[in-house]
């Protein structure tokens, strides 16, 4: 009885109060197996959905412009809450030929898995410096969690440059 009280309980939490950063960083360069996944919503037509299993390399939120760099949000859901449709958005500077700002596409959180969310820099249209966001909304465009990252030049964080150019030497 109690923990179907708790569950009744967390259905009725608003969905901002169910989900949760587990964390935030980036990974170093390498080559990322996916699928490619239909997102009219992005500059390119479409996301890579990659294994969720992948380590950020480093917990920093300053992240210089580099080939095949990654960086971005893991997230989950509180224990006991429900499946829960979602928008991620991803705001930064202009980029491409179209000057795009925002960038989106719909998914799930799942109860008990965290939920990795990541932009790599696959294109030099795509490496531009200023302010970015990663956001998950809820489809009726409440936001419900927010978290910002500093795209900067390419050497402007030593952190990152340490610790993937010693990966890329071992």
């Amino acid at each position: 009885m109690r923990a179907l009280t708790l569950l009744l309980c967390l259905a009725g939490l608003p969905a901002a109060a169910q989900v949760r950063l587990v964390e935030a960083g980036v990974v170093c360069p390498g080559e990322r197996d996916g699928v490619p996944t239909a997102a009219p919503g992005t500059e390119a037509g479409f996301i890579t959905s990659i294994e969720e299993g992948i380590a950020f390399d480093l917990p920093d939120r300053v992240v210089p412009v580099m080939e095949k760099l990654s960086f971005g949000i893991r997230v989950g859901l509180k224990d006991g809450a429900p499946l829960l449709p979602i928008r991620v958005v991803t705001t930064h500077p202009p980029m491409g030929p179209r000057g795009v700002t925002r960038q989106t596409y719909e998914s799930d959180l799942a109860p008990g898995a965290a939920s990795l969310r990541i932009y790599t820099f696959d294109h030099g249209y795509e490496m531009v410096e200023g302010r970015w966001t990663f956001a998950i909304e809820a489809l009726s465009g409440d936001v419900l969690l927010e978290v910002p990252f500093d795209v900067v030049g390419r050497f402007g964080n030593a952190r990152v440059d340490a610790v993937c150019l010693g990966n890329l030497s071992s």
